[in-house]
């Protein structure tokens, strides 16, 4: 299901398009059956679409793969655009606002995507491009705020750590152990920006 996040920082169902309504296929695919049955076919199947309708949308599985990695990219920007507004008159904004997505995403990230980005990406690794020059975007303007870069790199470095254990189900922490971990890497990282 697509959330939409609203200034409260709650998530709530967005209305579906077509187009999203193939992602979410996509999506339930890879989480019932694994990455690897993610294609063309299956996701028309999946979305009650013709195999025309799936191709007018993403005319091949790389373009499904890269939206669904593009819709999560969107995903994680409008959670960090909605801490940094909360977070605007606080010295390196940016930076407490990455620690504050990475751990919401932790906590909400749909894995079954992550996983068939990555899948697909094993194969082809410029399907990564887009998440790439994302990172690439953040650290570019984390630097600009100043301060101990390589303080603020370890942190989110630490949160990363955290979210891909989750994402690739690796984590040998009980759900309440990660939030804790999760809680205090903020607590600190709220300290060490101070």
């Amino acid at each position: 299901m697509r959330l939409l996040y609203q200034p409260d920082g709650k998530a709530m169902p967005a209305p579906i398009s077509t187009r999203d309504a193939i992602l979410d296929a996509a999506q339930q695919i890879a989480a019932n059956k694994g990455a690897g049955h993610v294609t063309l076919d299956a996701v028309a199947k999946e979305s009650g679409l013709s195999k025309g309708g799936v191709l007018y949308h993403f005319p091949n599985k790389d373009s499904l793969i890269n939206s669904m990695l593009q819709r999560l990219i969107q995903q994680n920007r409008a959670v960090q655009a909605l801490h940094e507004a909360e977070l605007s008159s606080q010295a390196h904004n940016t930076t407490r606002a990455l620690m504050r997505t990475q751990l919401t995403f932790c906590k909400d990230l749909p894995t079954e995507v992550a996983l068939a980005v990555l899948t697909a990406s094993a194969e082809k690794p410029e399907l990564l491009i887009p998440l790439r020059e994302y990172m690439d975007e953040l650290f570019q303007r984390i630097k600009a705020e100043g301060g101990d870069t390589d303080l603020k790199l370890l942190l989110w470095a630490a949160a990363d750590g955290l979210l891909f254990q989750n994402m690739l189900d690796i984590s040998p922490l009980e759900k309440s152990e990660r939030a804790r971990l999760n809680q205090r890497l903020l607590s600190l990282a709220e300290e060490l920006l101070s």
